[in-house]
């Protein structure tokens, strides 16, 4: 059966939260981000569950080509960023669409208007990578709105308030379960959705392609649907700077195979956009989450390739 959450420790929770973001919102920005960055290695030094899997991923995907002091200054950089992002949350309420330079700068993104102006919807992807939250909301307020495919937080009180940050430009939120029916609808209606796709999918929906040369259980849901509406779709990673801002950086439009063979155009464009992904790592690896559990799922020995069905169904 789910875990039920007791409705008390979520009051608590949200409580504690909002507390925190209050006090936080009376910061300058500087300030919040130094208080961002002490609360990354606090995590580094005092979760070691964490640290642990950040370290085993760092050495899954780099093996030798790093030493062990390169993969630590890379873990407490991932960490750093973590504790700035969840510091930084403030900030999304004081974005306003005739200061966006205060912000980010950008960088391709006469890509995306491309995109948009095909009139087919866009898919538009990317990872837990840089600020992916950040793009969403300024995307809104650049008058080219996205629908957020999101996993729903287990305390429904953070998860309204989640909400209502991710919606202050605009922007709509599906939720991840049976969310093909609803991206569907907003891509026919000429928007655009935005859908990360480095997390591990469990069970047969997952699609196994390589990622730091290591099969990786990847959701096929981008590449069906995009398939199936000729939708195009767009890279975007939300880059740190040291000034605080964002690079945010559109990459050209990925094409679409076209082999005759459905299941296999599926896996080939599944596996180009984790290339993407990957790339952007390589380059820059701190601004990744590596404390997360990316190669969970195995593939089964003499097992037949997973089939993206249930995707397509839908």
């Amino acid at each position: 059966m789910p875990h039920t959450r007791h409705p008390i420790r979520s009051l608590v929770e949200v409580g504690l939260v909002k507390c925190l973001f209050f006090i936080l919102a009376l910061l300058p920005r500087r300030l919040r981000l130094g208080a961002g960055r002490a609360l990354g290695l606090a995590l580094y030094a005092f979760v070691p569950r964490l640290r642990r899997m950040a370290a085993a991923n760092l050495d899954r995907a780099f093996a030798d080509s790093l030493t062990r002091e390169e993969k630590s200054r890379i873990s407490r950089a991932s960490f750093v960023h973590l504790g700035r992002l969840l510091c930084d949350t403030p900030a999304f309420s004081r974005v306003r669409p005739d200061r966006l330079e205060e912000f980010a700068v950008f960088e391709g993104l006469e890509h995306l208007r491309a995109a948009y102006a095909k009139r087919r919807g866009v898919f538009v992807f990317s990872a837990h990578y840089g600020n992916w939250e950040m793009v969403a909301l300024i995307q809104g307020y650049l008058g080219l709105p996205l629908a957020m495919v999101t996993r729903p937080l287990d305390n429904p009180h953070l998860e309204r308030s989640l909400f209502a940050y991710r919606t202050l430009s605009g922007n709509q939120v599906i939720h991840k379960k049976g969310a093909a029916k609803e991206m569907l609808r907003a891509v026919r209606r000429g928007w655009g959705v935005a859908i990360v796709i480095d997390q591990n999918v469990r069970g047969e929906e997952g699609l196994f392609v390589d990622f730091f040369g290591t099969p990786a259980s990847t959701t096929p849901a981008l590449a069906t649907l995009a398939l199936k509406t000729d939708a195009p779709i767009i890279p975007v990673f939300g880059i740190p700077l040291p000034d605080g801002r964002y690079r945010i950086r559109y990459l050209p439009e990925v094409p679409h195979p076209h082999s005759g063979d459905t299941r296999q155009d599926i896996a080939a464009l599944t596996q180009h956009c984790t290339r993407i992904i990957e790339e952007q790592i390589r380059a820059q690896p701190e601004y990744w989450v590596w404390m997360h559990r990316r190669w969970r799922t195995r593939p089964r020995e003499n097992a037949q390739p997973t089939s993206p069905a249930r995707e397509a169904r839908a």
